[in-house]
């Protein structure tokens, strides 16, 4: 049909295409192909008609052609790298991987680990496709970029256990052998039906899923050693043969979501975003504007308490305010999580016990699997964490106490020279925000390191403690002037100048590092490899002789996947620790000393607004595409904003009780009975908050309700697949007994 059409119609085949053209030359998102009914049910019905013979037929063919093209290889290749005299080569498809090796990797190291990768399942393979780069005059390492099947695709999905969408609108365990029923729209296919992020979630699942064998007791070339059951990739990784693995952006799919999400006057495409770059970096932008627009209320508040400061003492009604604030703010995102967990298939997911990437230790048999993995005594990370880890962490709260008292220091010295009121006693003020942005830097370098000496076995134990660590030492780090200020000296008039003076100069400083840095490593980055890195092309030239001589195809030289890979290979990488963290720390500044200092939220929220759009476009424009994660809320950080509510209540509960006019309404009480009370006042907002915490469910009523619809309708359909089962079995059985019975008769 598609042959008639363009053979009778060409005039209209070209327009179409001038159209897309231009909506994507003049930014607009390009309109989708509508395919028939008739096309996806066939392609459901060849799935499910296909059987074990057929399937067998197509791996022979396979084969064949596989030695087909090694023969062609030999025979030598063009000038774009197309083979002469072989079969047409199938078309690579998305290139949703690209692996790097070191410049020292062995030929031998590398076509062992690209026969895992593009080698026959029945041989321990994963029957990925396998492209490599052509080589350049600047080539400094051997690329390859991996893709795979729609089909391999929904194969590994299905292993995975995500959960999808239905056509009843329930979120439940994807299933090739029901496929039909997750097609929810008429107008879906099979390539619809999973996201590019969960594209790219599935291959790096399946790279890590390459395991070690029995016989497998080293990668070969190399002195690295395997045990039965790791994953080769990351053993690989940890090792550094295996140098870099990310992925190539969808240009077409990142222009239409820049489009739609950097523009001001529009709302965030949550949804769009989580579809791109997977639930992690979802999650986080949607906190991000979720958070902005909970500090609405807090900045009109604040406006009205500076109006009627000069009139009346407002402060312990704003206290307790605050307080009420914070925690209804962190209870309804936990509710808003918990539905984008639920509509994005992960509210059900758990972190899988596998050993992280770099976790070592010596060689054992699991109590339970039986199989050899690593061991490291639990009694040394604990030696590490509060012989090494504790002490330096102490140590960089005293340093920071030091800087915290030589700037007050400083300030009385300048306030002797230069008098009271010289904008002068600004400057260390400045200064200090200037350590405390640039030590924000060393202090996450910090926190990554120790945390790799801990040697923690799963991903999830790294990243709690590596959190924890980042929240000590900046709350440190931010916080211990402010405290010292308000309970040791207790100047509120010097509280309030000074977490202003932070905040502006913090947040002002971040923006401009987090953006420009990666901009300029975009556009001098590729100019100062060529300028100052050295080529290995020589080198590089046998083993590519090597790899064609196996059967390895490589990208045509005019691909623009090849470009496109030298430009986005030097790119910043992306990561959400560092925006989760800024927003700690502002978060910090707007709740801690709210009650002195009533403009911080509207400071925060300004910020906010701009940080949105330019995060967006940083992220659009000059990162590598992240690896999606999988996530159902934001994990360790949630703890770390409960915290910080906390202690607010205690830091604000302080305030009020060193306030002169709280002083004076408690001048006929005993300081004991003063002293009391405000610790009534303590408990009180301390139990205020566990009401609240009670009061509101962290799981929205309509996702409970789909969530045991969804268990229900598994368990129905779990007890037909059994007695289905059972009649087949009753029916083979009793129809076998019948029919030798008929036949001796």
């Amino acid at each position: 049909m598609d042959d008639i059409k363009e053979n009778l119609i060409p005039n209209l085949h070209f327009a179409e295409n001038d159209e897309e053209e231009l909506a994507e030359e003049i930014g607009l998102p390009r309109r989708p192909t509508i395919p028939s009914l008739r096309q996806r049910n066939s392609q459901i019905n060849m799935l499910e008609q296909m059987t074990h013979t057929e399937e067998q037929e197509k791996l022979n063919e396979l084969r064949q052609r596989k030695a087909t093209s090694k023969n062609s290889v030999r025979l030598g290749k063009g000038k774009n790298g197309q083979q002469k005299g072989g079969p047409i080569e199938e078309p690579f498809g998305e290139s949703l991987m690209v692996l790097e090796f070191s410049e020292s990797a062995s030929t031998e190291a590398i076509q062992w680990i690209m026969e895992k990768i593009g080698g026959r399942r029945v041989d321990g393979g994963l029957e990925l496709i396998v492209r490599k780069e052509p080589l350049s005059r600047d080539s400094q390492t051997i690329i390859f970029h991996i893709s795979a099947t729609h089909m391999k695709l929904l194969e590994f999905a299905d292993d995975m256990g995500f959960m999808k969408r239905t056509k009843t609108g329930i979120i439940r365990n994807f299933n090739v052998a029901c496929l039909d029923e997750f097609f929810y729209d008429e107008n879906m296919t099979l390539e619809d039906i999973l996201t590019p992020g969960d594209r790219q979630i599935i291959v790096k699942y399946a790279l890590d899923s390459i395991k070690a064998a029995d016989d497998d007791h080293h990668i070969p070339g190399t002195k690295i050693i395997l045990y039965h059951g790791q994953s080769i990739v990351q053993a690989a990784q940890s090792a550094e043969l295996i140098t870099n693995l990310y992925s190539l952006h969808d240009k077409r799919k990142l222009k239409e979501l820049r489009h739609r999400w950097i523009k001001p006057n529009r709302m965030q495409p949550i949804d769009e975003i989580r579809d791109y770059f997977g639930e992690s970096v979802g999650m986080y932008f949607s906190f991000l504007g979720f958070y902005t627009y909970a500090l609405v209320v807090p900045t009109v508040f604040g406006f009205l308490q500076l109006g009627l400061s000069e009139e009346t003492e407002t402060v312990p009604f704003f206290c307790v305010f605050y307080v009420v604030w914070m925690k209804v703010f962190l209870e309804l995102w936990k509710r808003k999580s918990s539905s984008h967990a639920y509509r994005w298939g992960t509210i059900t997911m758990t972190n899988l016990d596998e050993p992280r990437v770099g976790y070592y230790g010596k060689l054992a048999r699991d109590p339970i699997t039986g199989k050899w993995t690593p061991h490291y005594p639990k009694w040394k990370t604990y030696v590490q964490m509060y012989c090494v880890t504790a002490p330096i962490i102490l140590l960089c709260m005293a340093i920071a106490g030091f800087v915290t008292i030589f700037q007050f220091y400083v300030e009385a010295y300048l306030a002797e020279l230069f008098g009271p009121d010289a904008y002068i006693l600004y400057l260390p003020s400045v200064v200090n925000a200037i350590y405390i942005a640039v030590s924000t830097l060393a202090y996450d370098r910090l926190a990554t390191f120790l945390t790799d000496k801990e040697n923690h076995r799963t991903q999830s134990q790294y990243e709690r403690h590596r959190v924890n660590k980042l929240i000590v030492l900046e709350f440190v780090n931010n916080f211990l002037c402010l405290f010292y200020i308000a309970f040791i000296l207790q100047d509120m008039k010097m509280l309030k100048t000074q977490l202003m003076m932070q905040l502006i100069v913090l947040q002002f400083l971040q923006n401009v590092f987090e953006n420009l840095y990666p901009y300029l490593k975009k556009k001098v980055g590729l100019k100062i490899v060529r300028l100052f890195v050295k080529s290995n092309y020589e080198k590089l030239k046998e083993a590519h002789e090597v790899y064609d001589e196996m059967g390895l195809r490589t990208l045509d030289t005019e691909d623009p996947r090849v470009m496109q890979n030298r430009k986005e290979a030097i790119l910043e990488e992306y990561n959400t620790y560092d925006d989760y963290l800024e927003l700690y720390i502002q978060f910090g500044y707007v709740v801690l000393f709210s009650s002195v200092a009533p403009l911080t939220a509207f400071w925060a929220i300004l910020n906010n607004v701009i940080e949105i759009r330019l995060d967006a476009y940083k992220l659009c424009s000059f990162f590598k595409r992240p690896f999606a994660r999988r996530t159902k809320n934001i994990g360790a950080w949630q703890l770390a904003f409960e915290t910080l509510a906390v202690i607010s209540i205690l830091t604000n509960c302080g305030i009020l009780y060193l306030s002169p006019q709280m002083r004076e309404l408690g001048a006929n009480l005993s300081r004991e009975g003063y002293t009391l009370s405000f610790l009534v006042i303590e408990h009180i907002l301390l139990g205020l908050t566990w009401f609240i915490y009670k009061a509101i469910p962290d799981t929205p009523h309509w996702v409970r309700v789909a969530l045991a619809k969804a268990e229900h309708e598994s368990r129905q359909a779990l007890k037909r697949e059994n007695a289905q089962r059972s009649r087949n079995v009753l029916f083979r059985r009793f129809r076998s007994v019948h029919d030798t019975h008929s036949m001796l008769n």
